[in-house]
């Protein structure tokens, strides 16, 4: 089943990227964690959305495909993802709250999947 192996793969990103940053001198690995957090986050969105590799990297079309959803939980994450992509600070803090921002936003859409 398609939604599971994308939310599946993205949950293994989001594994590994809490073992970067649990590891001792963890903010030496907030880089590497947070490419497998947008990993994940970009898996997730592509399974919401049904877009391909190069519509995903759309804003524009991530935007419009958002402003549609009014009545569920993430109607809203794709703010935090263009801030979490644009970004070109990071640190220890910042991937715990992405990682965080990303794990909710995939059980989120793993939910409303599952109740439709």
């Amino acid at each position: 089943m398609r939604l599971l192996n994308k939310i599946e793969e993205a949950r293994k990103k989001l594994t590994f990227a809490e073992y970067l940053l649990s590891q001792d001198k963890s903010e030496d690995f907030a880089v590497g964690a947070m490419k497998h957090i947008l990993d994940a986050a970009k898996l997730t969105l592509q399974e919401l959305t049904q877009f391909n590799s190069i519509q995903i990297e759309s804003k524009a079309m991530i935007t419009q495909h958002f402003n549609k959803l009014h009545d569920t939980p993430y109607k809203d994450f794709h703010r935090a993802y263009f801030k979490m992509i644009d970004s070109e600070y990071n640190s220890l803090q910042v991937s715990t709250n992405a990682l965080k921002t990303v794990k909710d936003f995939v059980n989120q859409v793993e939910e409303n999947r599952q109740i439709k």
